[in-house]
Parts: structure tokens; sequence; C-alpha cells
């Protein structure tokens, strides 16, 4: 499964999130950018974002993104409620293939401090939005 930015399906209705941060104890100061990509396999609803985390243009950090209940993913990867070897998809995690050419704690921890309800309706819309054409596409 291929995840994509959702600019390059969703165009003009994306934006990325971007912040400056001068001065922190765990990640460097400088622009930060937050690119959420969306997994491109049509009729997939695993309803998560990896999140590419961008320090001064240079991939740093991957954040997974997932919004719906630990029920949810449980019933969906069709793992047994008492499966202690699902991985937790639920939040904000570092992705096993990030990077982390900052401070995993320090990205995750910024990452978990701008997430407001705003920014996680933007990401449910362009996951909608990204789906849509997506699905269509392989039709």
């Amino acid at each position: 499964m291929e995840f994509i930015p959702a600019g390059e399906i969703i165009g003009n209705d994306h934006q990325v999130r971007t912040v400056a941060i001068a001065l922190n104890p765990h990640i460097p100061g400088g622009e930060y950018r937050f690119i959420d990509t969306y997994c491109s396999e049509s009729g997939c609803d695993c309803r998560k974002s990896m999140i590419q985390v961008l320090h001064n243009d240079k991939l740093v950090s991957i954040i997974n993104y997932g919004w719906e209940s630990a029920a949810f993913y449980k019933n969906w990867m069709k793992s047994d409620e008492n499966d202690a070897t699902m991985p937790s998809m639920t939040g904000a995690s570092v992705d096993i293939s990030s990077p982390n050419l900052v401070d995993p704690a320090g990205v995750l921890s910024l990452f978990n401090a701008l997430l407001d309800d705003n920014w996680a309706a933007k990401f449910k819309l362009h996951y909608k939005k990204f789906k849509s054409v997506i699905n269509k596409r392989s039709k």
C-alpha cells in the first residue's frame, strides 16, 4: 500500500500546515511542515494519515495519525479483541519507517500540541476527498 501526499490527488483543496519554531529544548528551531499522505489503494478504508514532517525542507520524521477508535481498527484489521500484537493505530505515533533526524518524542510532542479539532477535521476532509478521487479512478 502506497501513501501519496494529499495535494497530488486533491490539488488546491489541500493545505500543508507550516509552523516556525524558535526555541524548543527538544527539537531544532526552524520551519516545520506537515504533509498529510493517504493510502492510494482503492477500496481501503484505513482512516489514517501518514504525515511527513519536514524541517527546513528536509524530511525528518513520519507520524501515523489514526482518528478512529481502537475498536474501529480492531474490526478493520479483523483482529481478536484480546490480540496484544495488534499495533495501536488510534492517535498519533512515530512510524517505524521514520528517519528520526530530529528527536522523535519532540516531533510527536509538537504534532500533538498543534492538533486541535480544526486540524483533525481537515485530516478527515482530505481523506474523504482523496479516497473519493482514488475510488473513482479505479472504476
